[in-house]
């Protein structure tokens, strides 16, 4: 396994002349070299887990499928961005890229976690003109402050979610914690149902835990 200390950037020496966005760029890739942790530290094998990139992917990929606009809702703003909630759901990890993948069990708190992955995006995006605009995303989603935030911290559990019910699926045991973690940051009634029923259908035999409605 490549640790948060490797990536594509240390292998190609481009000098200091590099054009910013392909350095960016380089250092933004040792995403899909960095596993999600909460799956190894339960035992899950490397090969089986999936990259930040991956989960990133994913969440962009609900954010363009399910996030509601105004003209599906037909009230006046009863919708969201769906471009900028996607857009959020595809950079909201990039500050793993230098500090890793820290979870709940590592012990650090909620302040220094944000303070190291913010020191990460500025390392990964040095020299890049649109910095601030890939802060500005991070941020927002960070603290949850625009309506397409909150949809897309529910689409980062949701994806979570989805993904353990596929390995609960295909026989991995032990799938019911990331089952429960999703059910308490899932509230939004059509993304709940979603969740729902993918735990169902993982276990035909019953071996899932019975949905919660």
């Amino acid at each position: 396994m490549i640790t948060k200390a490797e990536g594509p950037d240390d292998s190609l020496a481009l000098g200091e002349d590099a054009d910013p966005a392909l350095s960016s760029y380089l250092r933004l890739m040792r995403l899909k070299r960095l596993y999600r942790q909460g799956w190894l530290k339960r035992g899950m094998p490397a090969e089986l887990c999936e990259s930040v990139a991956e989960h990133s992917f994913g969440t962009a990929l609900l954010a363009l499928l399910l996030a509601p606009t105004q003209a599906e809702t037909g009230k006046e703003g009863g919708g969201l961005d769906r471009s900028r909630a996607a857009l959020m759901a595809l950079v909201h990890e990039i500050g793993e890229a230098y500090a890793g993948d820290i979870t709940p069990v590592d012990g650090i708190s909620g302040e220094e976690k944000f303070r190291l992955e913010k020191e990460s995006i500025l390392r990964s995006l040095a020299g890049h003109p649109d910095m601030a605009w890939f802060l500005d995303m991070w941020e927002d989603f960070e603290k949850g402050a625009s309506p397409e935030a909150r949809y897309v911290r529910e689409l980062d559990r949701l994806e979570m979610g989805l993904q353990a019910a596929i390995q609960n699926a295909e026989g991995h045991r032990g799938m019911e914690e990331f089952f429960a973690s999703a059910r308490r940051s899932v509230s939004s009634p059509r993304l709940r149902l979603l969740l729902e029923a993918a735990i169902a259908a993982s276990s035909p035999q019953g071996n899932a835990e019975a949905p919660t409605r």
